[in-house]
């Protein structure tokens, strides 16, 4: 397989064995068949206790590679803070938990091989979704989230009930385009990407590659107010909510009182200021449906 250049690519399938459990041998029969039956030039790196995704990466971080992440919205934004944006490209392998950047991939990326926004937060990078307040702590509860008890896609579902009825707003401070909102936030989302929590669709028209990201503010509301809001997110319904404030930003200043975890793309994030900033047409990613599917479906 070439890329753009004409000149052979190199892929490296990075598996993260503490999130895949009982598939990853499976996954790694069927790339193994599905590469090799493409001709593809492969190797497949898989994580370990003494060697993390991001020491995978970083070994191959000077090549021109096409990163393939075999998992979750966590493994590939483990891989984003790793590689070198400049001269790596990130490929899509969803088989993880939420798959929430697939979803986006799915309805917004039409070709091969695209520029997407690269979004920057304080030291850190993101590609889909960020949050703080309610939706962060849900995603951030892992012992609910990846339980081994509670089946695979309801985690998320489990623990939104488990926050939902003990959650405490916290006071917060935005700039945005030379404006300030300042209010008990019951959540904050940076969209780049659309869905959230395996299938929430938080950022309704977010696009990846249009150079800003669409930021919601949602203040303080009572448990009813704040369901029905929940129950009509994958219709659009609360972007409409007299609790929302929505802007489309290239940059922003997130404040709070004392440190708070947010949540990007799967992995915490914690400080008590928080820097954003799009980069346009940051990284590069590669996603190949016939691919995806033939790994997916043997």
């Amino acid at each position: 397989m070439y890329n753009k250049s004409g000149d052979v690519m190199k892929y490296v399938y990075v598996l993260n064995r503490f999130s895949l459990k009982d598939k990853l041998n499976p996954l790694v029969d069927k790339i193994k068949k599905v590469s090799e039956k493409r001709k593809m030039d492969y190797v497949i790196e898989i994580n370990n206790e003494k060697t993390s995704t991001e020491d995978i990466v970083r070994k191959y971080k000077k090549e021109k590679v096409t990163f393939l992440a075999v998992g979750g919205d966590g493994t590939i934004n483990r891989i984003v803070n790793s590689m070198n944006h400049e001269k790596n490209i990130l490929g899509i392998i969803p088989s993880g938990t939420g798959n929430d950047f697939n979803r986006a991939c799915l309805e917004l990326i039409k070709k091969k091989e695209t520029k997407i926004d690269l979004i920057k937060i304080n030291q850190k990078f993101f590609i889909n979704v960020a949050c703080f307040g309610i939706d962060a702590d849900i995603g951030n509860n892992s012992n609910v989230v990846h339980s081994k008890w509670i089946p695979e896609k309801q985690g998320y579902n489990i623990s939104l009930l488990v926050h939902f009825v003990k959650y405490k707003t916290k006071p917060a401070k935005v700039f945005y385009n030379g404006k300030t909102w300042e209010d008990e936030m019951t959540t904050i989302a940076i969209c780049n990407g659309r869905y959230y929590g395996g299938g929430y669709k938080v950022g309704y028209q977010s696009l990846l590659d249009n150079g800003t990201v669409d930021l919601y503010m949602v203040n303080k509301m009572n448990k009813l107010q704040m369901a029905t809001l929940i129950m009509g997110m994958n219709k659009g319904r609360h972007e409409h909510s007299p609790h929302t404030t929505k802007v489309q930003v290239k940059k922003c200043t997130i404040e709070f009182e004392k440190p708070v975890t947010g949540n990007i793309d799967g992995e915490e994030i914690t400080a008590k200021k928080f820097e954003v900033e799009v980069i346009p047409k940051g990284v590069t990613i590669y996603y190949d449906r016939d691919l995806i599917a033939d790994i997916n479906t043997l």
